[in-house]
């Protein structure tokens, strides 16, 4: 039985098939020709809507064994460096290679047709590409995106994670007792801690490295699983071995601690702003404690769902940056209650500086460093 589906898989893998592969479109690079300047301009929407004709530049050294597609959705006539070209019947695609048009390093390519509106289309460029039959091999052939990578992260952000809360928890039981009290919650008030009052004692730091470390691990999770991949996911090289991804986690683990740091030095401006003496250190402590309690239970979440549904299955992570903002939202509601009942600030005053560092979190922040593909 194995040696037949052995023998399956080869014959099967080696069954492939010409296909054609859009590598650039383009629908941004537009020109018309301006008589009054006597070149190309960019094609302007609301200027240039009308125009009967529209160009392209190309250029051919940019894209090697590509050819020129065009699917024409009216009848054009095509021009090649101001020459007629070829007239393009609707509804039938035309393919030319580019260095059957090569002038010299580039060639202008203009579409004509009375009565044009907006953009021609659609053009294109691709390359012919021996790809395998997929539909057939389905069954035997893994997805480019192994689940090796991801097993070996989940694993190793797993232990890194426990590593971290384990020596918090040895070294200092009564602040990770603190910083994981969910009860607080509840509460809405503030409970008066003696590490508050130093933002970069040890314990505090050890606290911020672990936030900053779950923070990098979640960013890595759903650049790895989500649909919408970034330059760095899309590129199969980057796991061939484990330390393209180590980099990664590091490279955002150092931008999460860097930025939860600064996150104090602009509480304590604002702070002394508004003249809300005393706040910047309570709320540079309960900012980590609800940003760890609250991205700790993420994490978990997610990674359980990731193993869930599969280590090699896509997830759309668009819903879970809508949570995250609800997060945000409740927490601006939750500081502003808790620090109006420790503290006789004026409400205005307290109100408005919440509402510049909680929003300015919303529109930019930590959010950029986790949710890359969906910014």
């Amino acid at each position: 039985m194995s040696r037949f589906f052995l023998c399956a898989l080869l014959l099967l893998a080696g069954t492939s098939q010409a296909a054609w592969k859009k590598v650039y479109s383009f629908d941004r690079d537009w020109l018309v020709y301006q008589e009054d300047w006597k070149s190309f301009l960019p094609y302007v929407s609301s200027k240039h809507y009308s125009y009967q004709s529209k160009s392209l530049e190309i250029h051919p050294d940019d894209f090697p064994k590509a050819s020129l597609a065009i699917y024409p959705k009216e009848n054009y006539h095509l021009f090649l460096q101001g020459t007629l070209f070829r007239a393009l019947k609707k509804g039938e695609v035309f393919r030319i290679s580019l260095d059957s048009l090569r002038r010299d390093d580039k060639f202008i390519l203009t579409v004509y047709l009375e009565g044009l509106q907006g953009l021609p289309g659609d053009f294109y460029l691709e390359r012919n590409e021996v790809v395998i039959a997929k539909e057939k091999t389905d069954f035997f052939l893994l997805d480019i995106r192994s689940s090796a990578p991801f097993s070996n992260f989940f694993l190793l952000s797993i232990l890194s994670i426990m590593a971290c809360l384990g020596l918090l928890f040895a070294a200092y039981p009564r602040v990770f007792t603190s910083f994981y009290r969910y009860s607080d919650w509840m509460r809405w008030e503030v409970k008066d801690e003696v590490w508050m009052r130093r933002p970069f004692a040890l314990p505090n730091v050890l606290v911020l490295f672990t936030l900053s470390l779950i923070t990098s691990c979640l960013a890595y999770l759903i650049g790895f699983k989500t649909s919408q991949k970034d330059e760095f996911f899309s590129n199969a090289d980057n796991f061939v071995t484990i330390w393209p991804s180590i980099l990664f986690i590091f490279s955002k683990l150092g931008l999460s601690f860097l930025l939860f740091i600064s996150r104090f030095f602009v509480y304590y401006l604002f702070t002394d702003l508004f003249k809300l003496k005393g706040l910047a250190n309570v709320h540079y402590f309960k900012s980590l404690q609800t940003n760890l309690q609250f991205f700790t239970v993420l994490f978990s979440v997610l990674c359980f769902y990731a193993v869930f549904v599969g280590l090699a299955t896509p997830i759309d992570f668009s819903s879970v940056v809508y949570v995250v903002d609800f997060y945000f939202i409740f927490r601006f509601f939750y500081f502003f209650q808790s620090f109006q009942r420790s503290f006789s600030f004026p409400r205005l005053f307290l109100f408005i500086y919440l509402l510049i560092i909680e929003g300015q979190i919303i529109l930019f922040g930590i959010k950029e460093l986790i949710f890359t593909a969906y910014i």
